[in-house]
């Protein structure tokens, strides 16, 4: 439970933000807050970019555990973090913004959610970019217990939910067609079946590419991938994860972000936010799965892709074993 806690600030601004649509005193407080959020990571980005050269002064040396970690990138991204969500809250900002992305530049909404964008993606590209090592290392002593992939991907459905507004600006009927959550048809099945399969094949695929071009990055991430999701190798704990991971990302990324940031920077915040992957081939995967599931939502809907999702990590978890 206590790994939640991070994501309480956020998931509240996204709610002040929602009651701030018709509400002028909720919208001031809406954008306080996001000021308030920003000058934080500001700070945080300062305090990391000084960290080595405090130690240099002191004389000290980071601890072995840190040491792995590139602590003046991260306070880099942080700061840089901070700089474009600041950037981002100035209406002129967001009415150029909305020349090529189908956002609202007066809506609280769409800027807290373009600013929350910022924070997951940079944040996201920061720490494959500059903790490959502590990543790996740390899943290669953990593996991931179902209560906190299933807790996880639950928060990520409490952000779909409370941005498109239940409770707040939509009722449940209203929601479901925001999200574009309908019942699956014959269709919608069949698609779903073929789906699967093509990932599937693309999977096995870039597993045989990966094995032969780049060998130990392979071993590597494989490696660490198979010890992280451990707990989920059975059919029972596979079915978990599926489930978990199809719901949670899809309403987020597909049902909730892919009408108002588009399907190519939908999928590329989708890639960079599976950091367990570290800097490999199987980011670039991830990327063309998101660009697929994104074209398949505008063509069909959001449970379609859910299905796909889920139905993909289900045998991709179980057929894991007999990959190169």
């Amino acid at each position: 439970m206590w790994a939640v806690l991070p994501y309480l600030l956020p998931l509240g601004i996204v709610i002040i933000a929602n009651l701030g649509v018709k509400r002028p005193r909720w919208r001031l407080l809406t954008y306080i807050s996001l000021g308030l959020l920003n000058a934080v990571m500001l700070f945080m980005g300062l305090l990391f970019l000084s960290v080595p050269y405090l130690l240099r002064l002191s004389g000290r040396a980071l601890s072995p555990d840190l040491q792995s970690v590139n602590i003046s990138g991260l306070g880099l991204a942080f700061a840089v973090t901070a700089i474009l969500s600041f950037a981002c809250l100035p209406a002129p900002s967001r009415r150029m913004l909305a020349r090529c992305l189908p956002i609202d530049p007066g809506s609280p909404v769409h800027t807290t959610a373009l600013i929350l964008l910022v924070y997951l993606a940079i944040t996201s590209a920061s720490l494959l970019i500059s903790s490959q090592d502590l990543i790996s290392a740390s899943i290669e002593i953990a593996s991931v217990e179902p209560g906190t992939v299933v807790l996880g991907q639950a928060v990520l459905l409490l952000f779909a939910l409370a941005g498109v507004g239940l409770g707040t600006r939509r009722n449940v009927r209203q929601t479901l067609a925001r999200l574009n959550l309908r019942a699956l048809t014959l269709r919608h099945v069949a698609v779903a079946t073929v789906m699967v399969g093509a990932f599937l094949a693309m999977d096995y695929a870039t597993a045989l590419i990966w094995h032969q071009l780049w060998p130990a990055s392979y071993e590597s991430v494989m490696g660490s991938s198979q010890q992280l999701f451990a707990r989920f190798a059975s059919p029972l704990g596979a079915l978990v994860l599926a489930l978990s991971a199809g719901v949670g990302e899809e309403t987020l990324f597909r049902g909730a972000l892919q009408p108002r940031f588009r399907v190519p920077l939908t999928a590329a915040v989708f890639a960079l936010s599976h950091v367990q992957y570290a800097l490999s081939l199987a980011i670039v995967e991830i990327f063309i799965v998101g660009l697929v599931l994104g074209w398949l939502r505008e063509r069909t809907n959001t449970t379609t892709c859910m299905a796909v999702h889920a139905g993909y990590n289900f045998l991709d978890m179980l057929l894991m074993p007999y990959f190169p």
